[in-house]
């Protein structure tokens, strides 16, 4: 293979590329007169504009360039560093230069689409590049970390998403802890029988979940013998870092610790309390969540019966379906809708139409969600079965002389309702499981403003999310189709670190200048990642802080809490930015 080093007489001589994005930044952007003005520069000895860098041609032209000018750091403006821009700079590592000599600005979503004025947007990309090239200047090579990746995993929760998750990772071979906080496998997905059906159940679906072909079964779980599972168990602590992280588990009898390389977090949703709601009277024995009239049909059915009113056994004549109880509400439930009550509750109200054909059943709604193909023809069927939909938020369950009422307005009519009803079934939306947000911030995964958890974008390497999958309804709310595709996504991204045994990841840590360091213990008592410690150097005898590379997430909080500035991030030195900073200052005072 030719040698594509750099040349010791252009060491530190720079390239400078601008991508004009087919257009979406060369029509805002006189990208040619920033060229001129770079190509100036003496320490600059390629600058050039291209209208797509990250296609294969502008990845091509990369890679010529890189093997004719033999230059050792690029900077260039182009869209996103975070997805584009790794596929720019790849082509350059595949060429043979260093990653960490590679900075990019994005003059897109900041210049080009945030500024209406040509010559303004122009101007402020001009300063970012210059910035750039003065970064560029006092990067250094670095190398990356190897990563060793234990074959094991961890799965928190074991509903229908960790089993699934399990079955997948155990079925490669790879040993698998499941952990679930209550005494059985299945989640509520295994407690429900009238689901909405998807196209590859079939319109006739009205079964219960846990016997469906597609659904994750509980004794296959059982059987595997690469799966470990601890039942009444949780999880009390994770320390370490990507790829071997330490398990303590809390148990019935004792607790169990264990290393692992993976971890699925897979704990699920909870439905919402109506008792926080309390003008729906919840506590009346004839109010109760479409979960709740679930087992009830289930019992009853099983024991041959149609279905009764829990107060005195008596045959409902007319059941009041109320939608988005705790979703959808700022002031007493959540902003959030919850995706599957509008479907759930339809499928039982068309169960009970079959049960009581001679039933009146209303569904009180806001608007009719349903994001499943099928939904309307399903909607249209319940209509035709003579289930009545009322649009408008119920205001009121009025409780009089032992009867219920409900008080709404149809928004269709304009029409004050004042409706009778032997049951109420309030269709209750999903929120975070009890116990989220402890597992959340041991693993410092980030949460939405509905306090869910985010998972990184699917777009970046499998790596960046360090070994941690967040899968199902952990996620947000969803249905069991989708938390079952979920879960087998994260698996198959588990499985793919785990064959690869180590991967390479940026050293973009933080690391200790030990001539400086006093030994304060600041860094350390910042560190939320428990990555530092503090050690005596026997040499010097002195105490300075040791970094673990693998467990350091790069934040910088040492960095900006050390008083003797000794602890900075790889890649991010004080030099480094101040010469960014300097050269955007430059500009402005140029302009002033």
């Amino acid at each position: 293979m030719e040698d594509t080093s750099p040349d010791p007489e252009n060491e530190k001589k720079l390239a400078a590329y601008l991508c004009g994005c087919r257009g979406a930044v060369s029509r805002f952007i006189d990208l040619e007169a920033i060229a001129k003005e770079l190509a100036e520069d003496p320490d600059i000895v390629a600058v050039s504009v291209h209208e797509a860098l990250c296609s294969r041609d502008g990845q091509r032209f990369l890679k010529e360039e890189r093997a004719a000018k033999k230059f050792d750091r690029v900077a260039v403006a182009a869209c996103s560093p975070n997805i584009q821009g790794l596929i720019i700079s790849r082509s350059l590592e595949e060429e043979g230069m260093n990653r960490y000599l590679f900075e990019q600005v994005n003059i897109r979503e900041q210049c080009a689409w945030s500024h209406a004025d040509r010559e303004r947007a122009t101007e402020k990309a001009r300063r970012l590049i210059h910035g750039a090239i003065a970064r560029a200047r006092e990067l250094e090579p670095l190398e990356d970390i190897e990563v060793p990746i234990l074959p094991s995993t961890l799965i928190i929760g074991g509903g229908v998403t960790g089993m699934q998750a399990a079955l997948d990772i155990a079925g490669a071979g790879f040993k698998v802890y499941l952990v679930e906080r209550s005494g059985e496998l299945g989640g509520r997905a295994y407690k429900l029988s009238m689901t909405f059906p998807t196209h590859n159940c079939g319109i006739c679906c009205m079964q219960y979940c846990k016997e469906c072909v597609f659904t994750p079964k509980i004794e296959d779980v059982h059987q595997n013998e690469n799966i470990e599972l601890m039942l009444n168990s949780e999880v009390e602590d994770i320390t370490g870092g990507f790829g071997n992280r330490h398990v303590k588990i809390r148990m019935p009898e004792d607790t169990r610790e264990f290393d692992v390389g993976t971890i699925i977090v897979a704990t699920g949703s909870k439905t919402f309390d109506p008792s926080r709601i309390p003008e729906l009277r919840y506590g009346n024995p004839n109010v109760i969540t479409t979960v709740e009239l679930e087992h009830l049909m289930v019992e009853q059915r099983e024991k041959g019966g149609g279905l009764k009113r829990p107060s005195d056994g008596a045959v409902p004549k007319t059941i009041n379906f109320i939608q988005c109880v705790g979703s959808r509400d700022k002031v007493k439930g959540n902003l959030h809708c919850s995706l599957v009550c509008c479907t759930y509750a339809i499928g039982q109200a068309r169960e009970i139409k079959k049960l009581l054909p001679d039933a009146e059943i209303y569904v009180h709604y806001i608007d009719l969600r349903g994001p499943y193909r099928g939904f309307e023809e399903f909607y249209d069927q319940a209509k035709e079965e003579g289930i009545h939909f009322v649009r408008g938020r119920v205001s009121e369950v009025v409780e009089d002389k032992g009867e219920l009422f409900i008080r709404a307005l149809d928004t269709d009519s304009g029409d004050l309702l004042n409706i009778p009803s032997d049951l109420v079934v309030l269709a209750v939306g999903q929120e975070p499981s009890d116990g989220s947000e402890m597992i959340s911030k041991m693993l410092h995964i980030q949460t939405d403003i509905d306090r869910f958890m985010k998972d990184i974008n699917p777009m970046f390497p499998s790596e960046f999310r360090r070994g941690v999958y967040v899968a199902g309804t952990a996620q947000g709310p969803k249905g069991i189709r989708y938390s079952i595709e979920d879960a087998k996504a994260a698996a198959a991204s588990a499985i793919d670190l785990m064959q690869k045994s180590k991967i390479p990841f940026p050293r973009i840590v933080a690391f200790v200048d030990e001539n400086r360091c006093r030994g304060c213990g600041r860094c350390r008592d910042a560190c939320e990642y428990e990555a530092i410690t503090l050690v005596k150097d026997e040499d010097k005898d002195v105490i300075v802080s040791k970094v673990d590379e693998i467990v350091c997430e790069g934040c910088g909080a040492c960095a900006a809490t050390c008083c003797n500035k000794a602890i900075t991030i790889n890649n991010f030195k004080r030099e480094q930015v101040e010469a960014q900073i300097r050269a955007l200052l430059q500009g402005a005072e140029a302009d002033g």
